[in-house]
């Protein structure tokens, strides 16, 4: 039986020098000291190759003493990284053959590879029930048997210590790892002392008292009961909770360092202490846009965070383009009724003047948004609009009521430029549309989105979209302007005006229809840091019935460049109509913030 040898400071440098043979190296493989295999030597095909390419490049050297301390240099290397695969007593020998060049060789018999014989937990004063013990020694990552990998052995440590604190062991730490080691049977034998500590139960919350954020609003997001046993999960998901608001630049949850009571079962006592910073209150962004089709437009939106004390924000958007002119204003209250339903009001004056319409109108929403997880959102509520439109059906004022439905899930990898992953979103609409001819409809799109990495670090991403859409229940004729399909455009068909793809009147002016149907697919090729370009193949159809038409596709190509800025990608594109027609340019150019899906 032997133990130095493989000794916890063993254990810890070789679970650190194992990078290096996990690591790729850049160097080229070393040309002055030669490795060699004893003739008992029995080597895995890539453990060779580790050994060979671990060594650095080396100068020829001048005396004998270089040619030494080279071999002993890659004695000490080959055997860290023989100790971090599980090779604990290899046989190395490191020599200097003499002659018109003074060589260092390293001869090594990496010796059996060792297993793990037991595993054992021990306790530093109290000890767990023997039903946690066994549950715990299940669930780490090693078991009897296993190959005896340093990195593997000293990760038990965090997942015991995970383990029990999750069982409300709060300050639950492994103090000791002892390892004994037998040479000729090849195996460890490991046992794990660990600190208990006493199981913690959550007293109360303790607030910053210089908050401007309602004290009752806070604790209604705590996702855990006073009294309750502790788990690490329950703080950071209150962080996490208080995050979301974006009220709070940070927002920290921990328990008190020392305890604060003791409960009727035994247990202690921690109060939780939350600290907040809060953001700024008020915030101003500006946006601009530019496209050979629609024109110059920019946008000036005015944030007031926290504006009633309970994490809400009133938004005031102003976006003003040569063909379109918006005012918005946005009531979002989160976690109005419980975490992740939120409600948001809204109201809105726009004016529009496009080929196909002008339009005035005055709306109103309230929606209840629910938050199921990070990435799955739907929304449903109810609109209101007064509406004075003059398009080739006439001219007419609207009273337009609806209810919607809508959903998200998002499975892409960053919102603002996606790289892997994909999307899926899509509405529905009911409505009733008063003055002129009443009519009944519904209104129905869906969008999906994917991005797939082909090359190097995201490097290369090849990115795709399918939209769909289609009104049901009414004519053209009898449809709000706003909510017939149009295509073309930077949005959409790029290589097209605003708009210039479907159904015209008898003047040739767009007049909409009652379905859509677009693809896109572009190639990103990231070239530099900040820099990127992308080719794009776009398709549009919009029909006059209600179901879409493959067969009017109408297709536009080009190419773009993206600079990378904090607020997201800089866009620009150049496009030309494959499809075109009397009502087309030949080229168009769109600048837009953001990649174009």
């Amino acid at each position: 039986m032997f133990e130095s040898f493989v000794s916890v400071r063993a254990l810890a440098s070789a679970f650190a020098l194992s990078f290096v043979a996990l690591l790729p190296v850049s160097v080229a493989q070393a040309d002055t000291v030669d490795i060699r295999r004893t003739t008992e030597s029995n080597y895995p095909d890539d453990l060779w190759s580790a050994l060979r390419n671990a060594l650095p490049d080396e100068r020829t050297p001048e005396t004998l003493f270089d040619a030494r301390r080279q071999a002993e240099r890659a004695s000490g290397i080959i055997s860290n990284i023989l100790n971090s695969r599980g090779y604990y007593a290899p046989e190395i020998t490191a020599l200097v053959e003499t002659g018109t060049v003074n060589s260092p060789v390293i001869e090594v018999n990496p010796g059996p590879r060792f297993r793990i014989a037991g595993l054992n937990l021990a306790f530093e004063g109290r000890s767990a029930e023997a039903e946690d013990i066994q549950q715990a020694m299940s669930e780490i990552g090693v078991s009897e048997g296993d190959i005896a990998i340093p990195a593997e052995i000293i990760d038990v440590e965090r997942q015991l210590s995970q383990f029990f604190q999750n069982e409300g062991y709060a300050f639950a730490d492994v103090s000791t790892r002892r390892v004994r080691g037998d040479r000729e049977a090849a195996t460890l034998n490991i046992t794990y002392t660990l600190d208990l500590g006493d199981r913690v139960r959550l007293g109360e919350t303790v607030l910053p008292e210089d908050s401007e954020t309602d004290a009752e609003y806070i604790l209604d997001l705590q996702p855990f009961e006073q009294g309750e046993i502790y788990a690490p999960s329950k703080l950071s998901s209150y962080a996490a909770r208080l995050n979301e608001l974006r009220t709070f630049r940070i927002a920290n949850v921990r328990l008190t360092d020392e305890p604060t009571g003791e409960s009727p079962e035994g247990d202690v006592i921690h109060d939780v202490v939350v600290t907040l910073t809060e953001r700024e209150r008020n915030t101003v962004a500006v946006g601009a846009s530019i496209a050979t089709d629609v024109g110059v437009g920019f946008s000036l939106d005015y944030t007031r965070r926290n504006f009633t004390g309970r994490g809400d924000t009133l938004t005031a958007g102003l976006d003003f383009a040569q063909l379109e002119q918006e005012i918005e204003v946005e009531w979002r209250r989160p976690n109005e009724l419980g975490y992740g339903r939120n409600i948001v009001l809204s109201t809105s004056l726009s004016n529009e003047e496009t080929d196909g319409f002008d339009r005035q109108q005055v709306g109103v929403s309230a929606a209840l948004e629910v938050s199921r997880s990070p990435d799955f959102t739907y929304t449903f509520g109810a609109t209101a609009s007064l509406i004075h439109e003059e398009d080739d059906f006439g001219e007419r004022d609207l009273q337009l009521l609806g209810l919607f439905l809508a959903a998200r899930l998002d499975r892409s990898n960053d919102f603002l430029n996606p790289t892997r992953g994909w999307r899926l979103d899509g509405r529905i609409d009911p409505n009733v549309s008063f003055g002129g001819e009443e009519s009944q409809f519904i209104r129905a799109e869906t969008q999906a989105r994917a991005y797939w990495p082909v090359l190097g670090d995201d490097d290369l991403v090849l990115a795709g979209r399918v939209k769909v859409g289609t009104v049901y229940g009414a004519d053209i004729d009898a449809l709000p302007s706003d909510s017939r399909f149009y295509s073309g455009g930077g949005g959409s068909v790029r290589g097209y005006g605003y708009q210039a793809i479907g159904p015209r009147s008898a003047d040739d002016d767009p007049i909409g229809g009652r379905a859509l149907l677009e693809t896109s697919v572009e190639a990103r090729w990231q070239v530099r840091p900040q820099i990127g370009i992308v080719g794009f193949v776009d398709g549009g159809s919009v029909s006059r019935t209600e179901v879409p038409n493959f067969s009017e596709l109408r297709f536009g190509a080009g190419f773009g460049v993206r600079y990378l800025t904090p607020a997201g990608p800089l866009r620009i594109d150049i496009a030309t109509p494959l499809d075109r027609s009397e009502f087309d340019d030949p080229v168009q150019v769109y600048i837009a913030l953001g990649q174009a899906f």
